[in-house]
């Protein structure tokens, strides 16, 4: 990966600023949430619901949220009418004018049904680990483990779903403090980014902001096509697509005010 050159947000906004149609998507946990210790606890930062809406009924801006999360969980903890939602890392998406969920995808929904019921059993004796049944995918929590389990959170994982990884019917990813199961289709953020942008808004300059190893897809495709990702993380990363760094999500619904006022 080569990482592009670098610029601060106020050298984006500027190039934002000569836009006439941005398609704007983010990331929910960890970008327009706070990292919750438990996925269920996780709700959108105070403030950031008024400048989605605002930015959402701006004929300028196509607004959307692309997550890790089941579809209907995530449209309902932003809660907000009109706005693209993407779930299961974009296996599914919903939005005026646009309905999808991967057709290779609802294939392995029995298998991944399976898939947590097992896990969840064979890891409850783990404190504090958590097992989420997501239908397209499935997500098993660390975060509330203690560090000396979790390699062997791991292992039982990859034991536990074995069979699918090796019929190909499934792959695994990383994520912050999870592991997560997914089907093996080549299918990405960066995929839902391109459909999105190519089905609502083709003319538009995409800009994503995220926080998550799985955003750097999106940020590769905006970045492809024009445009533009920002990453938020405390520190700079070693590697990314993104070509922007904020530091937390109190920095998002800073640069959520900068674009409302465009």
């Amino acid at each position: 990966m080569t990482t592009p050159p670098q610029i601060s947000w106020a050298a984006l906004l500027e190039q934002l600023a000569g836009q006439e149609q941005i398609l704007l998507l983010l990331d929910f946990d960890g970008t327009l949430s706070e990292i919750a210790e438990r996925p269920a606890d996780a709700v959108l930062r105070y403030g950031n619901a008024e400048l989605l809406e605002t930015l959402g009924r701006s004929p300028r801006f196509t607004v959307g949220v692309i997550s890790g999360r089941a579809l209907n969980d995530v449209s309902e903890r932003v809660g907000i009418p009109g706005l693209v939602y993407g779930g299961n890392h974009g296996l599914e998406i919903r939005s005026p004018g646009l309905e999808y969920v991967h057709p290779a995808a609802s294939a392995a929904i029995p298998a991944i049904a399976d898939a947590a019921d097992r896990l969840a059993a064979h890891l409850s004796d783990f404190p504090g680990a958590m097992v989420e049944n997501k239908e397209l995918t499935l997500t098993a929590h660390y975060r509330l483990t203690p560090p000396e389990f979790h390699d062997d959170i791991a292992m039982i994982f990859l034991d536990t779903v074995s069979s699918l990884l090796s019929g190909g019917a499934c792959r695994v990813t990383a994520g912050k403090m999870a592991i997560e199961l997914r089907p093996a289709v080549n299918w990405h953020k960066g995929d839902a980014l391109d459909l999105i942008r190519f089905q609502l808004t083709s003319g538009a300059y995409p800009l994503y902001i995220g926080d998550d190893e799985t955003d750097e897809d999106a940020f590769e495709a905006a970045l492809a096509a024009g445009g533009a990702g920002v990453c938020v993380a405390a520190a700079p990363l070693p590697q990314t697509h993104s070509i922007c760094r904020i530091n937390s999500p109190v920095d998002v619904s800073v640069c959520l005010s900068h674009l409302a006022a465009l």
